[in-house]
């Protein structure tokens, strides 16, 4: 970002790629710095499959100039990792980070732990896996119903223990999640009209949106069920909107959870939450 400080600045380092656990040769590309290309020891046929693997180190922007990034303690953890370019019928799409654009990801099964101070609240893509974490959150969802008019959206200070809370998802195209310690909780579910299942809706926001996040699992599950109705059951078990500072507009979807901006108003926000849970 040209206009941006230095200190507001992310990047993602690091990197040491292996192939089956044996390293391999590869190089960033000359124009784009942030696509990298592995050149393998011999050509990967139709139905092989090989292991690649890397660490990599991220520093988090600034949420002012980037959908991945942070207000003071509140993070938006989108684009957050090194991914393999999508390959079809036209090749290889190796496509640069765009800061406010869409992006066309290959398809695939997620499994992240995530390590974070106790009284983080997450919202992410995939299923909670973790029983202590989805008691955390019914408790805080029992609570919101039932609290004073007093509300402080200040930071608490971070919990001195940490928690490990891990999720899973298959035949998604991307991971996101996206943590706040003020974060308020509704949860709610919707009735598919084809399959009759059962989606279970999540609606995390900071205080100071309460009255207007005060029918948002409505917004969530109307979403949810006219889609499904208009295009197909949705595929997923659970979907979460979040009330996040966010730099690319009103809102941003990702598989089974959207962040949402400022909306203004209470057909602002089921405007962008409808749209979004629609994407």
């Amino acid at each position: 970002m040209f206009y941006a400080l230095e200190k507001e600045l992310g990047y993602i380092d690091e990197l040491d790629f292996k192939v089956n656990d044996e390293k391999e040769e590869w190089a960033f590309d000359e124009e784009h710095i942030d696509i990298a290309k592995l050149n393998l020891q011999s050509p990967l046929a139709s139905g092989e499959s090989m292991i690649i693997s890397t660490p990599f180190h991220v520093k988090i922007p600034s949420g002012k100039i980037s959908r991945l990034g942070h207000i003071e303690q509140s993070y938006q953890m989108t684009q957050w990792y090194p991914k393999p370019a999508v390959y079809d019928n036209e090749g290889w799409h190796a496509m640069p980070y765009l800061n406010m654009g869409e992006f066309f990801s290959e398809y695939g099964s997620f499994d992240v732990s995530i390590t974070l101070p106790k009284n983080y609240v997450v919202g992410a893509t995939g299923d909670l896996q973790t029983e202590t974490e989805m008691t955390f959150l019914n408790e805080l969802a029992e609570k919101a119903g039932n609290q004073s008019d007093t509300y402080d959206n200040s930071f608490p200070a971070s919990s001195k223990e940490l928690k490990t809370i891990r999720f899973t998802q298959e035949k998604v195209h991307d991971f996101a999640w996206f943590a706040d310690k003020r974060w308020m909780v509704r949860k709610g579910e919707s009735i598919l009209p084809n399959s009759g299942r059962k989606v279970t809706s999540w609606a995390m926001f900071t205080p100071n949106s309460r009255t207007e996040w005060a029918r948002a699992i409505e917004y969530i599950n109307d979403g949810t069920y006219y889609y499904s109705l208009w295009n197909g059951d949705y595929p997923y078990n659970q979907v979460t909107a979040v009330d996040g500072t966010i730099s690319a507009g009103g809102g941003m979807e990702y598989p089974n959870v959207t962040v949402i901006g400022s909306a203004g108003s209470d057909l602002g926000l089921e405007t962008v939450i409808v749209h979004e849970v629609g994407h």
